[in-house]
């Protein structure tokens, strides 16, 4: 008998989606959220920082208007879809049992179902990266007309995310570490495939070539940004805890040490693996050198999760699964009651909710200031950073867009959007993120006025601090 039964599954998964809807229902875009949501108002082929995955996916569920719930009710469709994918695919090439296991494993964990309420690119990955490891599976053991659609997936994912590429790496050499598989390297179909996925990355790449390879250039230094022993820590470690040391267990252990005993695990557990590993490598190197975000490593915890549900399902711990997925279950319900009811004795600045606050109250009194100054109003708002531009944008969408200066600061989306030079002799309604004065961009003015100052507060917490100028005459660049 299943440790989860097909009832408590389906009971599971249903409430998971209404949390998920309930959440995005009540909650405002953190940051990032509204900054992708200004790339479906100015769609193209490539971004910046990421491809244009994101944004399409905003674009087609915000028809015709956007709102908050339908910018991010794609990530729980995608998830809701895949959940129901990876159930299908467990159950028809293992058991029942499996596909329950790798449905839960993805839907009731806290990194994916942060995926599943808020749209970040990890989610068009998390969802397309998946559909691939899986149909590059089927085509590899069981059905090879399904090279085709897994080599668009794949393409798809890199259009999502750079970060693919491991995957796609590990997915490609299979058939060559193998020897059983090694016909695929005399079949067109294998080679098609890559060909397919590349195609489909294309549109990106030629961006770049159109952009003086913007994209590369920002990345490259982003993940050139030196990083110590701390960095390294505060990635590997907190994750343990995010995703439960059960899957992490079997998603980087696990793996490391099935390499010792490679010619006896079986060929289809063998793919699973090295999916996991190839990505793992690359991941814990480069952490080394470099500094992390907490998402970056997410592909190698895709492969984790099919090493999870067949290795928990060959009944060597009988409830790993039933653990595993108690223990994200609760850190789920933590987060969610803390986001509309905080009760943790934790600082505000350590609240990872405060970021669904953070930025009401500045939404709800910029229009305040500018009818208290008459002669702020008509000015394009700006800030030094991307994210108070993009929140401005969206909530309160003005008549002048709303644009990041960049100076002393990395390139943004903004900088393409606006020509700064066409800003020229331009004032603005400038807006600074503490109350302090903003030093950095004054020699770009002829001078700068104070207007007002005020603090962000969720309950009684002040959660943040904004300072408003006038600025006059932008000399440019």
């Amino acid at each position: 008998m299943n440790n989860i039964s097909f009832k408590l599954f389906i009971t599971i998964s249903i409430v998971l989606i209404i949390i998920r809807l309930f959440f995005i229902s009540n909650t405002i875009l953190i940051d990032d959220e509204a900054y992708y949501a200004m790339y479906a108002k100015h769609l193209d082929w490539g971004y910046i920082d990421h491809g244009p995955v994101v944004a399409f996916l905003i674009k087609i569920f915000s028809y015709p208007f956007l709102t908050s719930f339908n910018v991010r009710v794609g990530a729980v469709i995608c998830s809701t879809i895949l959940a129901i994918s990876l159930f299908l695919f467990g159950k028809k090439y293992f058991n029942t049992k499996t596909g329950i296991s790798l449905s839960l494993l993805l839907s009731a964990n806290l990194l994916f179902h942060t995926n599943s309420t808020i749209l970040t690119p990890d989610a068009p990955l998390a969802f397309f990266l998946i559909l691939s490891i899986m149909g590059y599976f089927i085509a590899y053991h069981h059905n090879e007309r399904m090279i085709y659609v897994s080599g668009f997936f794949l393409g798809m994912a890199m259009l999502a995310k750079i970060t693919a590429l491991f995957t796609a790496i590990a997915i490609a050499l299979y058939p060559i570490i193998i020897p059983s598989k090694r016909y695929w390297l005399y079949k067109k179909s294998y080679y098609l495939s890559f060909l397919l996925g590349m195609t489909v990355f294309m549109p990106f790449i030629i961006w770049n070539f159109q952009n003086d390879f913007a994209f590369i250039k920002y990345q490259g230094s982003h993940v050139t940004e030196g990083g110590d022993l701390n960095d390294f820590l505060n990635l590997w470690l907190p994750l343990i805890i995010m995703l439960g040391p059960i899957f992490y267990y079997y998603s980087i252990i696990f793996p490391l040490k099935m390499i010792k005993n490679w010619s006896d695990i079986h060929e289809k557990s063998q793919y699973f693996i090295l999916v996991t590993l190839i990505p793992f490598c690359y991941f814990f190197i480069h952490s080394m050198l470099s500094r992390f975000e907490l998402n970056w490593p997410a592909p190698v915890f895709f492969g984790g999760l099919f090493i999870m549900a067949i290795e928990m399902n060959n009944n060597k711990i009988k409830k790993g699964t039933l653990y595993q997925i108690t223990y994200s279950l609760i850190f789920i319900s933590i987060i969610t009651v803390q986001t509309f009811h905080p009760f943790l004795p934790i600082k505000s600045s350590s609240d990872i909710t405060n970021r669904y606050y953070l930025y009401n109250d500045l939404i709800k009194k910029i229009p305040e200031i500018i009818n208290e100054n008459p002669k702020m109003e008509g000015l394009r708002i700006a800030s030094n950073n991307y994210q108070i531009p993009s929140m401005i944008n969206f909530y309160l969408n003005p008549d002048e867009e709303a644009t990041c200066l960049s100076i002393g600061y990395h390139n943004t989306l903004y900088s393409f959007i606006h020509n700064m030079n066409d800003l020229i002799g331009e004032d603005f309604l400038f807006i600074k993120p503490r109350f302090s004065r903003p030093d950095r961009i004054e020699s770009y003015f002829e001078s700068m006025e104070l207007i007002a100052e005020f603090s962000g507060k969720r309950g009684d917490n002040i959660i943040s601090k904004y300072s408003v100028w006038h600025l006059k005459n932008y000399y440019g660049k």
